[in-house]
């Protein structure tokens, strides 16, 4: 029985300090006892017989303690768990058996301590109760080996994180057991599937597609028993479009470097195989317009030689052209060869002669029109040397002269964009300076490349010339802001 001269409230005695004290106060005759043997029932003949058989066959560690916490008695149980004989136990103190030991709550209660033994200590649960035994006061002390309980509770731990690490992982990440199938997937890896991942073989959830690839039961033997990374497949979930993914798998090992199944990894590559096929595709648009720039250029220069009275004159001639296939490139670098309003791409072509003293000679005039990214350089190297010709020889090589440029759009069929060049106010013209390159130049992108009609009227009052060509089904009208009106 516990201190009656304690001030401290007693909690419930436990079942085991009951048992005790039943033995000490002879109201027990017999005990069943699990031992090593099985169940024994022990006849109980006085109190410090059965007190000894009862503490010698329990589970857990047991030890009796005087008034000066010095071991009286300890069970073989402890002596097993200390790795200390039980005659070396005798007489040491209750704290030198422990790492360190914080008795709070043990009192008629239970706390937890580290026992000291010889392979780095063993988690322990300690219970103490005051009892008498032939009315001398003592403690009974029980310790619990904490092992098996601290060791399941660390697997729910790692259960628990690797469930989490599963749950938040952007990749899909798939456990295969030792036996193949499936036991944990990720939430991502969930999304890929074609049904509930968990149970069935990897060939059986994820349907991997492509002729080189090896078959089902192949994969699911080459998953668990071949580590590779990195290994490019293309997976189709359903009617969703197929998506690439590197595929990589590796053995998953136990605290004893043991196999007990694998891990594979999915990391979507979608997106990335998607900009190297869009890269492919302009390296090799890429190619082929430098291929064509070059063409043009080559061109130019040819007809600019024997076109050109003199070398300064050549230089001068060649230069600008350039220099206006160099704008309408630009222009499509900039628009990402997405198009353009004619307004923009002929302020663009004709910025050079929209200077401060001049900005008032040159007007545009019509509707929004967005332009195909193949109108821009034929176009633009129009518009070059109509403005080339006009600072040579026409409204723009004197001071009165101006320009206008005005456009519109027809349907019939097709649509249809006109462009008039007027010249005003300019020295007369005569044919035959209009009449070389130039001429030639506007006329080939115009009707060549631009698939339309240019028509060149040598007015008295200046050049009119009326370019008319079709814009395609990306290029047709439509409420882009940027068209232009007369001041």
């Amino acid at each position: 029985m516990s201190d009656p001269t304690s001030s401290k409230p007693m909690a419930r005695p436990s079942e085991a300090e009951e048992t005790i004290q039943a033995i000490h106060q002879g109201n027990v005759d017999a005990l069943v006892v699990n031992g090593p043997a099985g169940p024994q029932i022990v006849m109980l003949q006085n109190a410090e017989q059965p007190y000894r058989v009862l503490v010698e066959r329990m589970s857990d560690g047991a030890l009796t303690l005087g008034a000066d916490d010095r071991i009286l008695y300890a069970n073989q149980r402890l002596a097993d768990l200390s790795d200390v004989p039980v005659d070396a136990l005798i007489g040491r103190s209750f704290a030198s058996l422990f790492d360190s030991l914080d008795l709070t709550g043990a009192e008629n209660g239970e706390a937890t301590a580290r026992l000291k033994n010889g392979v780095g200590g063993t988690p322990v649960s300690v219970w103490i109760s005051s009892i008498f035994i032939g009315g001398v006061a003592a403690k009974l002390v029980t310790i619990t080996d904490q092992t098996v309980q601290e060791r399941i509770e660390a697997v729910v731990s790692a259960e628990r994180f690797s469930r989490s690490i599963l749950e938040q992982s952007t990749e899909a990440i798939i456990v295969l057991g030792s036996d193949g199938r499936i036991t944990h997937a990720s939430l991502v890896a969930e999304e890929i599937a074609v049904r509930p991942p968990i149970g069935a073989r990897f060939s059986e959830a994820f349907r991997v597609v492509g002729k080189d690839f090896p078959v089902a039961e192949r994969l699911d033997l080459m998953l668990a028993t071949k580590p590779f990374h990195g290994v490019e497949v293309t997976m189709q979930n359903g009617s969703r479009r197929p998506r690439a993914f590197l595929l990589s798998a590796g053995q998953l090992l136990d605290e004893t470097k043991s196999a007990i199944g694998s891990i594979v990894t999915l990391t979507d590559i979608t997106a990335r195989k998607q900009a190297e096929e869009r890269q492919r595709v302009l390296v090799a648009e890429l190619n082929h317009r430098v291929k064509n720039i070059l063409a043009v250029v080559q061109a130019i220069s040819a007809q600019t030689v024997r076109t050109s009275p003199s070398l300064p004159s050549y230089n001068t001639t060649f230069a600008g052209r350039v220099q206006a296939l160099a704008v309408a490139h630009d222009i499509l670098t900039r628009t990402q060869w997405s198009g353009i309003g004619l307004n923009e791409l002929l302020q663009n072509v004709l910025s050079p002669y929209f200077g401060a003293s001049q900005d008032h000679r040159i007007k545009l005039s019509g509707p929004p029109v967005l332009l195909p990214a193949r109108t821009v350089v034929p176009l633009s190297m129009a518009m070059h040397e109509l403005a080339t010709n006009a600072s040579k020889y026409g409204a723009l090589s004197c001071p009165q002269g101006s320009v206008h440029v005005d456009w519109n759009v027809a349907r019939n069929g097709t649509t249809l964009v006109d462009v008039c060049w007027a010249e005003k106010d300019g020295p007369r013209l005569a044919a035959g300076k209009f009449g070389g390159f130039g001429t030639t130049l506007i006329r080939r992108v115009v009707g060549h490349d631009l698939g339309g009609t240019v028509e060149l009227d040598f007015a008295s009052n200046g050049l009119r010339s009326l370019l008319k060509f079709p814009l395609t089904a990306h290029g047709e009208l439509n409420d882009l802001i940027g068209g232009a009106q007369h001041s």
